[in-house]
Order: structure tokens, then sequence, then C-alpha cells
């Protein structure tokens, strides 16, 4: 089991009044403190941090430790891997499945690597790294293939959801190619260990620079349409042009990429040619989530999980706010956590007010999944990559405060309480709702939340 601390000094700023000027002072957390105060959590002024009512300390463990403990697995000799669960078990013509053959997607190492970081989870972030390591080395890949097998090797059979013997839905693994947000996070990962931790068999700064090197060489796009925008590729395939084709907002990270941009201004071994890390941090508002402004308020900040870059909808795609969409409320609240910038705080603001003024939905407890972009109904279940990613959103809400507790407290009822439950089932299998994705992004909710992910050293 897992108690958090922060050991590092960390530096805490607050904006004073309307101006952007800084109240900055160092400071040194306990090293048993599990939950930090807006003071010490390194966050930006502005950030309302829900209170111990909300969600405390057993919880914040509760939730870190139900993912790392079921969903963290090992993987051979002194490595790990995320599991994907009950919604990637790859099964054989009959539907059946051996409990080991459960895939493994980069993006969920990515988000556990930064959950083991930031839960100071030495250990087993050491043997996820491994893991990955082995995923290049093996496959002489520069980003890790977006699904592997347990012995590393890329997916390439179909992979299907649900439990056996009921109604599955199943699509082609793509291949070995990477899908860039999980090699994103887990630069970022590498970043916080390397802020945290000595490792004489692990350069994790020296690790990160090379997945954020690739990155910008061959994954951040140039289109030249609409003056030009900067997009992240999600993904390899021939023939595709993500300035034409589709693009996914949420595997653009504005607060990662801003960081980016500052350890590659005080170390030149990081590329940044013409300062593009920030300029793809900067056409994620204007670009993409700023054209998401139609439906019944007029200001409709329900992204699809799929879009062009002109802001139409992508053939054979929802256009729902979706699963990949939900996270893009984390992402934009981090951005304002980490630089306290005016786009994100705008965003999430139109966000809550879609939220609160909504009368198809109302309070967060009657928002469910895939939130249709037009109407602003749902399609009625429910996910915690949602309500939880609301929660975040609402830490900026600062006109009403009641929302940074009130929606906190009903997403961490629903996580630990709710009808979405951790259990596996007598089978063997977790509950068929149950896989990384909500798991994962739980932990780093919770995280930021209790002001623990804050932004790592520059060197």
């Amino acid at each position: 089991m897992t108690v958090f601390s922060t050991t590092r000094p960390l530096l805490s700023c607050a904006i004073i009044g309307s101006a952007l000027m800084l109240n900055c002072a160092s400071f040194s957390a306990s090293a048993a403190l599990s939950k930090q105060n807006l003071a010490n959590s390194g966050y930006w002024g502005g950030i309302l941090l829900p209170n111990d009512t909300a969600i405390n300390a057993s919880e914040l463990n509760s939730i870190y430790n139900r993912f790392v403990d079921n969903y963290i697995v090992d993987a051979g000799t002194d490595m790990a891997r995320v599991k994907w669960g009950s919604g990637g078990a790859l099964r054989d013509g009959s539907g059946n499945v051996s409990k080991d053959a459960y895939a493994t997607a980069s993006e969920g190492m990515g988000y556990g690597m930064l959950v083991t970081a930031y839960g100071d989870d030495k250990t087993r972030f050491d043997k996820l790294f491994r893991f990955y390591r082995k995923t290049l080395d093996d496959n002489n890949a520069d980003l890790m293939p977006w699904l592997v097998w347990s012995n590393a090797s890329p997916v390439t059979n179909d992979i299907c959801y649900g439990i056996v013997g009921q109604s599955q839905t199943c699509f082609g693994a793509g291949g070995g190619g990477p899908a860039t947000d999980g090699d994103i996070d887990i630069a970022m990962a590498l970043f916080v260990a390397a802020d945290k931790w000595d490792n004489p068999d692990i350069d994790y700064r020296a690790e990160a620079i090379h997945i954020v090197n690739e990155l910008h060489d061959n994954w951040l796009h140039w289109c030249a349409d609409d003056g030009g925008t900067w997009v992240v590729k999600p993904y390899q395939k021939s023939n595709f042009d993500p300035c034409k084709d589709e693009i996914d907002a949420s595997y653009s990270i504005p607060a990662f990429f801003r960081y980016f941009a500052e350890v590659a201004a005080v170390d030149s071994s990081v590329k940044n040619a013409n300062d593009r890390w920030n300029s793809a941090a900067r056409d994620l508002y204007s670009k993409l989530l700023d054209k998401q402004k139609a439906g019944p308020n007029g200001d409709k900040t329900f992204v699809p999980d799929w879009m062009k870059l002109d802001g139409s909808a992508v053939t054979g795609r929802s256009t729902n706010y979706g699963s990949d969409a939900s996270r893009i409320p984390w992402r934009v609240t981090m951005d304002y956590a980490w630089y306290g910038s005016s786009e994100s705080q705008d965003w999430t603001r139109r966000l809550i007010n879609d939220l609160v003024n909504n009368s198809n939905n109302g309070g967060i407890a009657d928002i469910n999944a895939d939130i249709s972009q037009a109407t602003g109904n749902s399609a009625g279940y429910n996910g915690r990559s949602f309500s939880g990613g609301f929660a975040v959103a609402a830490m900026l809400y600062n006109w009403y405060p009641d929302n940074a507790n009130d929606y906190t407290e009903h997403w961490v009822d629903e996580t630990l309480n709710g009808s979405l439950p951790w259990n596996i089932g007598a089978n063997g299998y977790e509950n068929a709702n149950n896989d990384y994705y909500g798991m994962a992004l739980s932990a780093l909710y919770a995280l930021t939340l209790t002001g623990n992910t804050y932004k790592p050293a520059l060197n």
C-alpha cells in the first residue's frame, strides 16, 4: 500500500488580483503528507482544491491502490505492465481467453508511469519502464507500439470488448505502430522520475529527452491551412494526413508541451525548433477546442473524440463527447495548474457553464458518458473518466466554489461505492465496465484533486 509523500522543494505561486503578479515561496512538504494543501501544491492561484469532506487522504490512497494493485501486473523478470482489463482481453474463435492474455496499451503505460511517479512508487515505476524499454528494443522502435502482448510483441489481430459469452464489440488492433498520447505521457513521467529519484541503472532524464526529440521531429505535424497549425499526428498509417483526415484533440497536452519547451530553454539537447512545443500548446485552444462552440447553449465544449482540423465530423467516427475527449478537462486544467494560462481557464469555465446551464444534464450526478454536441444528451451509461474530468475542471470554477467540492464528492462516491464496481467476478474477469482507462484516470484525477501532480524541476 502506498502512502503519498512529496519530499522535494516545490514553488508555490499565487495570482494576486487580476494581474499576473506572483507571490512565490519555497517549501518542503511533510514526508508523511498524503494530501497537499493549496499553498503546498505548486499549483497556481485560482485553483480550488476540494476540501477533506469531498476527498481525503484515505480516499486518495484507496483510489490509487485499487488501480496499481489490480492493473499493474508483473511481466517477466523485474518488469511490469498495465493490463487492459476485461475490455481488452484477446479471445480465440470460441470466445475463450486466458487471464494472462490481456493486452497492454502504450496509453495505459503512460498513465501507469505518471501515477506511480507522482505516487512516489519507484519500484513499480522502474518495472513499468523496463517493460516499456523492452517494447522498443524488441521491435527496433523509437516509440512504443500502441498495443502489445505480455511479451512486448505488437498485437495485430482483433481486440474485443465484453465478457466471454456476452455480446462483444471487436476492432482491428492496427498492427505495431504507436499511439502518440502514450509516449507523451511516458516522457513526462520520466521527467517527474528524474526530479524525484536517482537511479544508476536508468537515466530517466535522458530517456525522456529521447522521446521528446522523436516526437518533435516526427509526430508534431505542421498543417499550413488556416494560417498554420501544429497538431499531434495520432498514429502511423499509409497515406494518412492529419491535416485532412482526422486528429484527436486529447492527444495535445498543453502543460506537458509547455514544460518540454521550458526544458529545451535550459538544455540544448532538447529540440524545440521555432518554439514548436509552445506553438502546439497554443494551437490546441485556438485551432481545435475553440472551434467547438456550436450547440444549444452557443458555447458548447463537448469536443468529439475525433475531428478534422476544420472542425467538421469524421466519417465513421462518433461526433459525441466520448471517452477520449473525457480526459481533455484534466489535460486543460493541468495547463492552468502549472502555467496559469488564460486559455485553459476560459475553456474550463465554458465547460462548467455547459454543464450547469444544460437542462438535459444539470448537476454532475445526472451526467453520463458519450454526450451529444448538438443536444447535450448522453448515451445513458456511466464512466469515471467523464465525471472525474468535470470534477477536476471545477477546480477553476472560482465564481461557484461549491462545485469544486460537490463535483468531487459525487465522483469519489461513484468511484468507490457506486455503480461501477472494482470487483473481480467468480469467472476471474473484471466487471465489463472496468479496464485500465477509467481506473488509471481515476488515480490521476485523485492525485490532481489533492495537489500532488506538481510541475517537476527543469534540470
